[in-house]
C-alpha cells in the first residue's frame, strides 16, 4: 500500500514509484559503435588545446567586456557621446560588413550545396 501523499502540487510525484527503464528499451542507452569511440578519442586529445584556447582569449574577452561596460556608463551619463562615436564607427561596421558578407554567403552556399548533394 502506498504511502498518502500530502495536497501540495508538487510532493506527490516524489511518493510515485518510477521504474527504470530497461536497456534494451531505453532510448537514453548510447550507441557503441567505432565513431563514438573515435570521436571520443578525438576530444580527449584535442582537450587540451581548447584549455589554451580559453586561456589565450580571456584577457582579450577581459577588456572587451571593461570596455563595454565603460563604454555604457559613458554613453548614459553623455548622450552625445553615443552618436558621436556611433557617427565613428558606422564607416568600418559597413566595410567590414562588405568584406566578410560575401564569406560568409559563400560558406553557406556551400553547406547547404552539400548537404543537398548529399541527401539524394
Amino acid at each position: 500500500a502506498e504511502a498518502e501523499a500530502p495536497k501540495s502540487t508538487w510532493e506527490p510525484v516524489l511518493y510515485k514509484i518510477v521504474r527504470r527503464p530497461r536497456n534494451e528499451n531505453s532510448a537514453a542507452v548510447e550507441a557503441s559503435g567505432a565513431a563514438t569511440k573515435a570521436k571520443n578519442i578525438a576530444l580527449f586529445l584535442a582537450s587540451p588545446f581548447i584549455g589554451l584556447a580559453y586561456v589565450a582569449a580571456m584577457p582579450f574577452v577581459a577588456a572587451g567586456m571593461l570596455a563595454y561596460f565603460a563604454g555604457k556608463a559613458v554613453f548614459a551619463r553623455f548622450p552625445l557621446v553615443k552618436h558621436l562615436s556611433m557617427m565613428v564607427a558606422a564607416p568600418f561596421i559597413g566595410l567590414t560588413m562588405i568584406v566578410v558578407a560575401p564569406i560568409v554567403g559563400a560558406g553557406a552556399l556551400g553547406y547547404y550545396g552539400t548537404k543537398a548533394l548529399l541527401k539524394k
